[in-house]
């Protein structure tokens, strides 16, 4: 899910157009009690309040496109090849030297781990930073849409609420035509040969989510009854600690995106604030000078990145506990749980915070005020 923050980047660079025709564009993402009432509205885009709606779009396309419009520019794509361990890197010479696995060795001005939660390249800056489990997990599966009993007027995408917690359905493909469903629930933490078993057991997977059907109304019912069983798939939610920096001590090595704070995707933040990294970062590299140093630029940029992801992390988890069971809601304060209340339904621009920053203008403003 792509909101306007993140379209708006891509926006910039001409890949929004190219990719909005074989997406699914929405606004609101609705939730509803198993009675089928709307309880709350959450604004996931909206072109009159935030500038570009929401679009749901399938990572492969928006990765090829990319691909496309990097490789005109004449930018080289090496594949099949691993990072091993940096081997040194120079603040004097400003160049960083690295290992990839099939023994190549490669010299760079500057090696930025975009390597999500799992991060090689993190180890060289924190070898003991470990990705931490939240403990929930989620089920998922692909159904189409015409499989389902929806009932008339019924608003999609919707998580519906109910005893269980929580069951999504979520459209997706141009016009809607398929539906992401299922559901987040607590699991016990497994080792990655433990997550694969579990993965690959899919009728597993299946009769776990059929587990609770019947505490659920028809349309979830019906998008249980349609799941293919070979499309079953799980995500376990991983965190990392708050890192004190995201660059090497010469600053020639930079995290971003997971690599740098993993988001988990309960308010679909995830792939938005890695587009948010990548284009802050590209555009202090591009304005670097006496005056503005990299390091100086990396610490910049840094704390304004931690502060917004921290604002993120926050609406994450007020998201998470949203999704719990009713019997475990109900031990929870009011404030740690998401709540519209009339809110945030795009007229009181609520979400503007996260959704209208130019953050271009943000580095440039910052540019001239440093100088």
């Amino acid at each position: 899910m792509l909101s306007p923050n993140a379209l708006r980047v891509l926006d910039s660079l001409g890949v929004f157009q190219k990719v909005r025709a074989n997406s699914y564009e929405f606004d609101r993402f609705i939730f509803k009690n198993v009675e089928g009432e709307t309880t709350d509205v959450y604004y996931f885009g909206s072109k009159e309040q935030y500038g570009y709606p929401a679009l749901r779009v399938e990572r492969k396309l928006l990765l090829d496109t990319l691909t496309a419009m990097v490789t005109e520019r004449g930018v080289e794509i090496a594949y099949s090849q691993g990072f091993t361990r940096v081997i040194s890197e120079s603040s004097t010479d400003q160049s960083v030297t690295f290992e990839l696995d099939d023994g190549t060795v490669r010299t760079s001005s500057l090696l930025v781990g975009a390597d999500g939660i799992h991060s090689e390249v993190r180890k060289y800056i924190f070898p003991d930073c470990a990705p931490i489990y939240s403990g929930f997990t989620a089920i998922n599966c692909t159904v189409p849409r015409s499989a389902l009993r929806i009932p008339k007027d019924y608003e999609l995408p919707a998580t519906v609420l109910g005893p269980p917690g929580a069951f999504l359905l979520v459209p997706q493909k141009p016009g809607g035509t398929e539906l992401l469903i299922g559901s987040q629930m607590r699991m016990q933490e497994r080792t990655r040969q433990g997550w694969t078993a579990l993965r690959t057991n899919k009728q597993g997977l299946l009769d776990t989510l059929n587990n609770t059907k019947d505490q659920w109304p028809d349309i979830v019912q019906s998008a249980l009854e349609a799941a293919p069983v070979e499309n079953m798939g799980i995500w376990p939610f991983y965190t990392i600690p708050a890192l004190p920096h995201w660059a090497s001590e010469a600053s020639l090595v930079v995290l971003l995106g997971d690599a740098a704070h993993a988001v988990p995707p309960t308010a679909g933040q995830g792939v938005n604030q890695a587009f948010e990294d990548a284009a802050t970062l590209a555009a202090l590299l591009v304005k670097l000078s006496r005056e503005t140093t990299l390091n100086k630029a990396l610490r910049w940029w840094q704390s304004y990145r931690q502060a917004r992801v921290d604002k993120v992390l926050e609406l994450t988890r007020q998201m998470n506990a949203k999704r719990l069971p009713a019997s475990e809601k109900a031990k929870l304060p009011k404030n740690m749980i998401w709540s519209d209340e009339g809110a945030t339904r795009g007229d009181g621009r609520q979400l503007a915070w996260l959704y209208t920053p130019d953050l271009l203008q943000v580095v440039d403003a910052w540019i001239s005020g440093d100088k």
